[in-house]
């Protein structure tokens, strides 16, 4: 279950609770019709403050567990709560187990999906400690099945957020405005203005302005208060009808109604569909108002004339309404005559203070509430997956917050089934030493961590005195277990076996009326003392006893995951592979299901039907985390075309990019001799978002990749998904290093590095692609359309230089190398590709050599081209000619003329050079550039 589907959950259970504490409030104030407004305001203000509080509990560190409101038929939270810590120290009692130290996980900080498991010693330590976990369980009324629900309930409530919130906004630029355009009251007004604040001792700085944009008198708040008088009535009001006005608005600034205002209607933003908001809004708007009302009678002593001013500028305002972010002293009709009738009732309580009494009991009434509210089963969960009846009638699952990948425990010979309970992270200790190891912290991450296994089940030694609780919540329901010492189970798990001398085992289930008890006491010798109660009275531990103990004890030690290594070798010996696999379809835990599979895929040999089943499992876990140590740990030899395909659907079940990598890094390393894994894995790794990780899957597999069609298609597929232009071309990079060799992969890879947007990156896998370029057209024409995407010239050049010095290409590419200088919109970076060309034998690509000259706009790097042609050693006169045909083309007469005394100096004595020469020589404006080529021409033809 994802944070987002988390929270929306717990918002629309946040709808019944809030509706639930408002109803309370509403009962309380209906039970006090003498508090004062001030009061009344008060206690619906902290109410509203707590329906916000119902809904953050769960969000936090110890509340807020991703996937823990998972509804498999019984949804669970749980959380791990220490109290003093020091861990337990627990052993299984068996004549075949000698004392040893517990190698137990290491905390690494490094993250989950790279964490190693390593191994550490932990001594023991006097029992000082105590690990506290409690599991709320819940039976909700309403389950979500579709994730389209949840998902149209989540678009939904962020729409209505969305648009209240631009509601909010667009009212506090209307209100800046209005105070913009006001402009300050007369001078007496000013006067009066100060004097009133004075006398009333209001210390906050407020102006009084006057505007004729408005049909009321509001206050606007915030860090710039002022109060704002229409116009009409500034005309129209006596002097003390104004007052009385200004006095209502400055009770809203003295009492800070501006902030209380804009903190009520962004709580009604952040909840739009939570009707106890809007009630609770409602009330406080018009206690709101009677406060403010009871302050001005208690200032002026003028109940009567004040009611009459309000409904006087009621009248004059037509009822105009004020602003979502603004107070006004009129309000609606029927709030009016509402206000009017209690100001003028002579019995109430009138007094403008906080009658402290009746605020602290609704304050201890509130926190009641809010306890309850806590510890009270969720009526609205998600329902992600479904359960066998068989898991229906079982415990919950108890989940851990955090915890680390298991090792594998080698399961004993012979031993007799023992079950160990223990906290789900504890710090496992020996008696040799005072240490111990601090067990992992618990941290609530943004983004939702793959949730690991709780530690795997060891055979511990019998040493000091240790404590366990577990406490379950179903509803008004309980169910809790308490271990002091060491303890085995029987065979069966139905009891206990053995307790450690002066031990202590206690399991209790009830309700707040009823309950039963079953205690289990050793003495100083380890002799057992068994005690049922039914209520408060000890009953004999008849069938129906035994049948209760029967029914929950083996799911709190199933679900546990402890002493698993026992249970599966007694289930192997007594009903082989397919009771393990049973055994693990009734436990909820994802990491006991890791253990128990983990146990079953190392200890037993699988048919085709339980592989399928057993894959069926690991594809039921939800932790991505758990999941992945499952796949991690399957042998080899259980990669078969059977059992390969559902393999690969549980790995494309992960949505853990890291644990997803994880797991194809370990297939790969495995089967990838396989042609159908390498299909597999490829399109596994496709759907990987994190660009990291998928390009490391198709880096490692570069070694084994296969151009076959199909598969070499589905390769450059999840090739071309990756978005990061680096780590594109890191995997292209890769490729070519080991099938560059290969004609058609050097094609594949060519045409995926054109999608490459990054010039750099793309410049720098065409670099290296040069070295085994070859003439096939497939791989020029990918290599050239590479090329042309190119759109920094430099890059460009670089690219087309590094083909021109390949050696031995042929005609074709230098073609193509010409044509794709033409691309090339920098006159130096063209000219340079160019020069680089006239080395090799550019003549068979003479038209689009010159072609791309022509273009240079620099009369510089043009004539540099050229001269670089006649210059070198070899040229024949129709290059020689085509330069001198593209020299006409310089505009400038120096560059031009010293092409053409070069042409002239070099092939003059061919007639068809000359006669270029002396046709060219006209286009020369400058008279001595004109004479300069002319000489050399007639030099040259005199000494022929």
């Amino acid at each position: 279950m994802t944070h987002v589907n988390f929270a929306i959950t717990t918002l629309l259970n946040g709808v019944w609770e809030g509706t639930l504490l408002a109803v309370a409030m509403w009962l309380f104030l209906k039970l006090l019709p003498r508090l004062n407004p001030t009061t009344r305001f008060t206690v619906l203000w902290i109410t509203l403050l707590a329906v916000l509080a119902l809904l953050l509990e769960p969000f936090t560190p110890q509340g807020f567990i991703p996937g823990s409101q998972t509804d498999s038929n019984i949804p669970t939270i749980t959380t791990l709560t220490p109290v003093k810590a020091q861990q337990p120290n627990f052993n299984i009692q068996s004549p075949s187990l000698e004392p040893h130290s517990v190698s137990v996980p290491k905390s690494n900080p490094g993250p989950e999906s790279e964490r190693p498991t390593e191994l550490v010693n932990a001594p023991s330590a006097p029992s000082e400690t105590r690990w506290t976990a409690i599991a709320a369980v819940e039976h909700p009324l309403i389950r979500i099945h579709s994730g389209r629900i949840l998902g149209a309930l989540e678009i939904m409530w962020a729409f209505l957020s969305f648009a209240m919130l631009v509601r909010l906004g667009s009212g506090y630029r209307k209100l800046r405005g209005l105070k913009a355009d006001a402009t300050p009251v007369p001078a007496e007004w000013q006067l009066r203005w100060r004097n009133l604040s004075e006398i009333k001792g209001v210390r906050r700085q407020t102006q009084l302005l006057v505007s004729s944009h408005i049909a009321a008198p509001m206050s606007l708040g915030f860090l710039n208060p002022a109060i704002l008088i229409p116009r009409a009535l500034l005309d129209t009001l006596s002097d003390s009808e104004l007052e009385h006005i200004v006095l209502h608005e400055l009770g809203h600034l003295r009492r800070r109604d501006d902030w209380t205002n804009l903190a009520q209607k962004l709580i009604e933003a952040l909840l739009p569909i939570q009707p106890a908001v809007y009630w609770i809004g409602h009330q406080m708007s018009i206690e709101r108002e009677m406060a403010c009302d009871d302050w001005v009678i208690a200032s002026t002593g003028t109940a009567a004339s004040y009611a009459a001013s309000l409904t006087k500028v009621a009248e004059l305002s037509e009822w105009a309404h004020t602003g979502i972010l603004a107070a006004g002293a009129t309000g609606n009709r029927s709030q009016l005559f509402s206000r009017v009738h209690h100001m003028l009732d002579r019995t109430r309580n009138a007094a403008p203070k906080l009658a402290i009494a009746p605020l602290g009991a609704a304050i201890a009434a509130i926190g009641i509430l809010i306890y309850l509210a806590g510890h009270t089963p969720q009526m609205i969960a998600f329902a992600q997956t479904s359960a066998t009846e068989n898991s229906r009638q079982g415990l919950v699952p108890l989940r851990a917050t955090d915890s680390v990948p298991a090792p594998h425990v080698p399961i004993p010979p012979a031993l007799p089934g023992a079950a160990l309970i223990s906290p789900a992270m504890p710090t496992i200790a020996s008696p040799a030493s005072k240490a111990s190891v601090e067990p992992p912290a618990f941290v609530a991450s943004s983004a939702p961590p793959s949730p690991l296994a709780p530690i795997a089940p060891a055979e511990l030694p019998q040493s000091g005195d240790s404590h366990t609780e577990i406490t379950i919540r179903n509803g008004l329901t309980s169910l809790s277990v308490k271990v002091d010492g060491a303890i085995e189970f029987t065979d069966d798990d139905r009891d206990v076996k053995s307790l450690s001398p002066d031990g202590h085992f206690r399991m209790e289930e009830g309700t707040w009326l009823s309950g039963r008890r079953y205690d289990v006491k050793a003495d100083s010798a380890g002799n057992l003392t068994k005690t049922y109660y039914v209520g408060s009275s000890v009953k004999p531990l008849d069938s129906e006893g035994q049948e209760w103990l029967g029914r929950l004890l083996p799911q709190i030690i199933r679900d546990s995951g402890i002493g698993a290594a026992p249970r599966v070798a007694r289930i192997l010996r007594q009903g082989g592979p397919q009771a393990v696999i049973n055994e693990i379809g009734l436990i909820h835990n994802d990491g006991s299901k890791r253990i128990y599979l983990e146990q079953l895929f190392s200890h037993a040999t699988l048919n085709t039907d339980q592989l399928t089943e057993s894959a069926k499992l690991i594809r039921g876990i939800s932790s991505d985390g758990d999941k992945a140590q499952v796949l991690i740990d399957i042998d080899e030899k259980y990669f078969t075309g059977e059992l390969r395909p559902s393999l690969f659907e549980a790995v494309e079940s992960i949505s853990s990019d890291g644990d997803k990598r994880r797991v194809l890094s370990d297939i790969l390393k495995k089967d990838a001799g396989s042609a159908d894994t390498l299909f597999g894995v490829t399109r596994a790794a496709k759907h990987i978002s994190s660009d990291g990780d998928k390009a490391e899957v198709l880096i490692e597999m570069a070694g084994s990749y296969r151009d076959n069609g199909g598969r070499g298609m589905a390769y450059f597929e999840a090739v071309k998904s990756i978005s990061s232009d680096g780590d594109h071309a890191r995997v292209l990079s890769t490729l070519l290093a080991t099938h560059g060799d290969d004609h058609d992969t050097l094609a594949r890879v060519l045409g995926s590095a054109g999608k490459i947007s990054s010039d750099g990156d793309k410049a720098r896998v065409l670099k290296e692609a040069v070295a085994l370029y070859s003439a096939d057209e497939p791989v020029r024409k990918a290599f050239i359309d590479a090329a042309n995407s190119i759109s920094s010239d430099g890059d460009h050049q670089q690219v087309l230089v590094a083909l021109v010095h390949r050696q031995g290409i042929d005609t074709p590419t230098i073609d193509e190398i010409a044509k794709s200088a033409q691309r090339i919109s920098s006159d130096g970076d063209k000219a340079r590709v160019l020069v680089e060309l006239v080395g090799v034998n550019v003549e068979a690509a003479r038209d689009d050599f010159f072609a791309a000259a022509d273009t240079i706009q620099s009369d510089g790097d043009h004539s540099h081209v050229l001269m670089a042609l006649l210059d070198k050693p070899g040229t024949s006169s129709a290059m020689a000619i085509g330069a001198i045909q593209s020299a006409t083309r310089i505009s400038s007469d120096g560059d031009k003329g010293r092409v053409l005394v070069n042409a002239a100096h070099r092939y003059s004595r061919d007639p068809q050079v000359d006669a270029a020469l002396r046709k060219a020589v006209e286009s020369l404006r400058s008279d001595s550039e004109y004479r300069s080529v002319m000489s050399e021409i007639t030099r040259r033809g005199k000494s022929n």
